[in-house]
C-alpha cells in the first residue's frame, strides 16, 4: 500500500503544499514553427499574462469579453500549420476538426483578452480576484452570429507555469508526465482534501438526518473486493472502502453468482487463472486505482452483489445512495465506453493525449485550459440512467477521462492534473447547493427528474431500480411518498412536467409493453422538466401553501386490474374512515367553488380493468405501496378543437420538434396552446374535437415584478386524453364505464386555458366525470 510519505513531491523548501514542476517535454517544439503575421502582431511575452498592481484590471472583477483580436477564417487558420499559436487556438475552440462553415456561411475566429483568479465568495464563482490573464478564442459566423454546434466551453490559453515571471504558478498550467498519470497527485489530493475539508467531504446530510451511515449496518452480507488479499470479502463495520462507477457495455461479462461466491471469497482468487481473465479489464484497473491511493476495500456491482440472488439484489440496489455516499472515494472511469475498456493513462504509454502546450517562443509556452466538464460531455458513461446516482451521492471522486485523472468533492468543484490548487480551493469553500429558499430550493429537486430523465437506460424495466437512491433524497427532504416518481405532496403540479426533446413510451425490450404511466416522467424515454421553479417560485415553503388552494381532485391509485380496491396517494388528519371530510381538497384545504356543477361526488367507482388486458407496469419500488401505476379521480372534463396555432410562439426555453397546435372553443377563439409529440400527430387528423380533463390551476409564465399569487395569469392546466378500450382500441371520447366495456385514458400532452374559457366548452359543455388514467 502506498504510504504517507510517497504521497507527493515537494519542491526544494520542503513545503507539501508546493509540487515541483516537471518538465517541459522536449517534443513540444516542432520543427519549422514560426508565428503567423497576425499572431506576430500581438506582441505577446509572458508579462502580458499576469495581472499587477496597478494593472487596469486589477479592480475589474466581472469584466466582460471583447472579441477584438481577429484571426481570420478557420479554413485560414487551419492552413497556418507552422504557427503554434494557430494550433493552440484551434484545439482550445475544440480538440476535434473544426468546420469550416456552416449552413453555407464562413466560420471565423476571434479572440478576448479576460482574466482568472481566486474566488472569495464561493456562492458567486463568476466573481474573481484578478491575478492572471487569459485569451478566450470564440468561433463565430462571418456575420458575426455564434455557430449552433457545440464546441469547448469558455476555452483558455494562458501561460505555462514554467515560465511565470513572477513567484506565484496559480492559474497557469502544470505540464504533467505525459507517459501515464502520476498517482502521488491523486495521494495529494485526498490528502488536502483529509487535512483541510474534514467531516465536510465525509457526511452526506441526507444520510445523517436519516441516521445511516455504512452499508454494514443496512445491506445483508455487504461485501467488496478485499485489494490485498485480492478475493471478495465480507466488510468490517465501518470499514473504509471505494466504490466504482462504470459502464458496463452491451457484453454480458463474469459476475459473482450463488455458484461461485465461496470460491471468489477465497484469498487470491482473482488472481487464479479462473478467475482472472474472465474479470473485465476495467474493474481490475479500477482495483490496482484503489492500491495506490492506499484504499484497502473496492466495492464493484457485478463482483459484490450476488447477481442471482434477488432478494439480496433489491435490498442492495434500494440502498444504492447508501453505498455511494457512505465510500471514502468513487472511482468513475467516465472515459470508459464498457467494461472492457480499461482505464486510460493507468499504464504508461496509455494517456492518448499529447497535452496541449505549444511554444511561442525559446522560455516562453502557452497551453490551452482543458476542462473535464468538456471532455465527459457526450461520452456513454455521462448518457447512462445507472451513472446518475453513484456520481451525484459521491462525497468524492476521481474521475478518469482521456487518459487524465480529476478529483472533485463537496469542498472543491475539481482539480485536475494540469492546474495546482489555488489557496481558496485548499481551504474547502467551493459550494454546490443552492440556498436561501424557504423549506429548500424546488428546482433542485425538480432538477434530479430532469437529469435523470435524460439519461439512457439499457433495459428500460430498471427505470426506477436506476433512481432508487435519488428517490430517497427526494422523499426525506420533501417529506413525501413517490408515486411512480412523482412526489404525492405537490403531486399535482409535478405532473405539470413538460418534455424538452421528442419523447417516445417507455417500452420493454423483450416485447412491445409499456412499462410506466403516462402520467409520469417515468412513462416516456426522454428528458422531461418538472419547471415550477420558472412559472412559479424556487421555494417549497411558498409552494406548500399555493398548491393548497389551486387543486380539487382527490387522486387515487388502484391496486390492481383484477381488485377495484383504490388507495388515496396522501391521508390527512382531515380524513374521516370513509374518504375525505366534505369540502376539503387532496391537501386538506377548503375546497374553493370554481365550477357550475355539482362536484361532490370523489370516491371511486368499483371498476374491474382485467377484460381489457391493459399492460402491467413494472414494479413501483420508490413507494411503500406500489399500486398499479392506474389512478382514478374525479374532475372537469371538457371537449374542445385542436387545430394549426395562429398566435406567436413566445415561450422561453428549450426549443424541440414537438407540435405546436392551438386549443380553441366554441367561438373559435385559440384559448391556449399545447404541444403534442410528431408521431401522435401523423395519426390524427386536423381539426378535431378531443377531450380534456382540468388537472389544477397553474401558470403559464413567470409572473411580473414577482406578483406570484396575484390573480392575474393563474390558468386551468388541460391534460389532453386519449381514451383506450377493448383491443386497444384508441379514440378521442371515452367512458371508464362505456356501452362497449370498460375504457382507461392515456395523457397525450399538457396545455392550459384561461379560467373564463370554460364556458368555451363544445358539446354539452363542463362535466364532472370520473377517469381512470393509466
Amino acid at each position: 500500500m502506498a504510504s504517507d510519505s510517497d504521497s507527493w513531491t515537494t519542491d526544494e523548501s520542503g513545503d507539501p503544499d508546493a509540487l515541483l514542476l516537471l518538465p517541459v517535454p522536449e517534443t513540444i517544439p516542432r520543427q519549422g514553427d514560426k508565428l503567423c503575421d497576425i499572431c506576430t502582431a500581438l506582441n505577446l511575452d509572458a508579462n502580458r499574462f499576469v495581472v499587477l498592481p496597478g494593472d487596469p484590471e486589477e479592480n475589474d472583477w466581472n469584466r466582460a469579453d471583447e472579441l477584438n483580436i481577429h484571426l481570420g477564417k478557420v479554413e485560414e487558420i487551419q492552413g497556418k500549420t507552422n504557427c503554434p499559436l494557430c494550433r493552440l487556438v484551434l484545439v482550445a475552440i475544440s480538440g476535434k476538426d473544426i468546420p469550416t462553415h456552416e449552413n453555407g456561411e464562413p466560420l471565423t475566429v476571434s479572440m478576448s483578452w479576460n482574466t482568472n483568479g481566486p474566488t472569495p465568495d464561493p456562492t458567486q464563482p463568476w466573481n474573481r480576484r484578478p491575478e492572471v490573464r487569459v485569451l478566450r478564442p470564440y468561433l463565430r459566423t462571418q456575420s458575426g452570429g455564434y455557430p449552433e454546434m457545440r464546441f469547448n466551453l469558455f476555452p483558455e490559453i494562458t501561460l505555462l507555469a514554467n515560465d511565470s515571471p513572477t513567484d506565484s504558478t496559480t492559474y497557469f498550467i502544470r505540464p504533467y508526465d505525459q507517459e501515464k498519470i502520476d498517482f502521488a497527485v491523486a495521494r495529494r489530493w485526498l490528502a488536502l482534501c483529509n487535512q483541510n475539508h474534514g467531516k465536510t467531504c465525509r457526511t452526506n446530510r441526507i444520510l445523517k438526518e436519516l441516521k445511516r451511515s455504512h452499508p454494514t449496518e443496512e445491506v445483508p452480507d455487504f461485501r467488496c473486493i478485499d485489494v490485498e488479499n485480492k478475493c471478495v470479502a465480507r466488510v468490517p463495520p465501518r470499514k473504509r472502502y471505494a466504490a466504482l462507477s462504470y459502464v458496463w457495455g452491451a457484453a454480458i461479462h463474469f459476475s459473482a453468482l450463488t455458484s461461485n461466491i465461496a470460491a471468489l471469497e477465497k484469498g487470491g482468487s482473482l488472481e487464479d487463472p479462473e478467475f482472472k481473465d474472465k474479470i473485465p479489464l476495467t474493474i481490475r484497473d479500477a482495483i490496482t486505482v484503489a492500491k495506490e491511493v492506499g484504499i484497502e476495500y473496492l466495492w464493484v456491482d457485478n463482483l459484490c452483489i450476488i447477481q442471482n440472488d434477488d432478494k439480496l439484489k433489491t435490498a442492495t440496489i434500494k440502498a444504492m445512495d447508501l453505498v455511494y455516499s457512505a465510500a471514502d472515494l468513487v472511482i468513475v472511469t467516465a472515459g470508459s465506453d464498457n467494461a472492457h475498456a480499461g482505464i486510460a493513462g493507468l499504464h504508461p504509454g496509455t494517456r492518448e493525449y499529447r497535452q496541449p502546450i505549444e511554444e511561442i517562443a525559446p522560455g516562453f509556452r502557452l497551453a490551452f485550459r482543458t476542462r473535464w466538464a468538456d471532455s465527459v460531455e457526450g461520452r456513454s458513461y455521462n448518457k447512462r440512467g445507472w451513472t446518475y446516482q453513484e456520481t451525484h451521492f459521491a462525497n468524492r471522486s476521481l474521475i478518469f477521462i482521456d487518459g487524465k485523472v480529476v478529483f472533485r468533492c463537496q469542498g472543491v468543484d475539481a482539480w485536475e492534473e494540469h492546474l495546482i490548487e489555488a489557496p481558496d480551493e485548499i481551504k474547502g469553500q467551493q459550494t454546490r447547493r443552492y440556498g436561501g429558499f424557504e423549506g429548500g430550493d424546488i428546482g433542485e429537486f425538480e432538477g434530479l427528474i430532469q437529469n435523470y430523465s435524460e439519461r439512457i437506460l439499457s433495459f428500460d424495466k430498471d427505470v426506477y431500480n436506476a433512481f432508487a437512491g435519488v428517490s430517497r433524497q427526494l422523499t426525506v427532504q420533501l417529506d413525501t411518498e413517490l408515486c411512480h416518481g412523482l412526489p404525492t405532496r405537490y403531486f399535482d403540479w409535478f405532473l405539470l412536467w413538460r418534455p424538452l426533446s421528442l419523447q417516445s413510451r417507455r417500452l420493454s425490450k423483450d416485447e412491445p409493453t409499456i412499462l410506466a404511466p403516462s402520467w409520469s416522467w417515468s412513462g416516456w424515454v426522454g428528458t422531461s422538466w418538472p419547471h415550477m421553479w420558472d412559472w412559479y417560485n424556487r421555494s417549497i415553503g411558498d409552494i406548500k401553501k399555493a398548491i393548497r388552494k389551486r387543486t380539487w381532485i382527490i387522486w387515487y391509485q388502484r391496486d390492481g386490474h383484477d381488485s377495484t380496491s383504490c388507495r388515496r396517494l396522501i391521508r390527512h388528519k382531515s380524513d374521516t374512515h370513509s374518504g375525505t371530510k366534505a369540502n376539503r381538497n387532496f391537501y386538506g384545504s377548503r375546497v374553493r367553488e370554481r365550477f357550475n356543477l355539482d362536484c361532490s361526488k370523489v370516491e371511486p367507482s368499483k371498476i374491474l380493468l382485467e377484460s381489457l388486458n391493459p399492460p402491467k407496469y413494472v414494479e413501483d419500488i420508490l413507494s411503500n405501496f406500489s399500486g398499479s401505476g392506474y389512478l382514478q379521480f374525479w374532475t372537469v372534463s371538457v371537449t374542445l378543437r385542436l387545430d394549426a396555432a395562429h398566435s406567436i410562439d413566445e415561450e422561453r426555453g428549450p426549443v424541440d420538434k414537438r407540435h405546436r397546435l392551438g386549443i380553441l372553443g366554441r367561438s373559435g377563439r385559440e384559448l391556449g396552446i399545447i404541444r403534442v409529440q410528431p408521431d401522435w400527430l401523423q395519426n390524427n387528423v386536423l381539426p378535431q374535437e378531443r377531450e380534456f380533463i382540468l388537472i389544477c390551476e397553474g401558470r403559464d409564465t413567470r409572473a411580473e415584478n414577482g406578483r406570484k399569487d396575484h390573480e392575474n395569469g393563474w390558468r386551468y392546466m388541460a391534460m389532453l386524453l386519449e381514451w383506450v378500450g377493448n383491443g386497444n382500441l384508441r379514440t378521442a371520447l371515452g367512458s371508464i364505464n362505456s356501452s362497449d366495456g370498460p375504457m382507461y385514458a392515456e395523457r397525450v400532452a399538457i396545455g392550459s386555458i384561461g379560467k373564463h374559457d370554460v364556458e368555451e366548452a363544445l358539446g354539452d359543455g363542463l362535466v364532472w366525470k370520473e377517469i381512470i388514467l393509466g
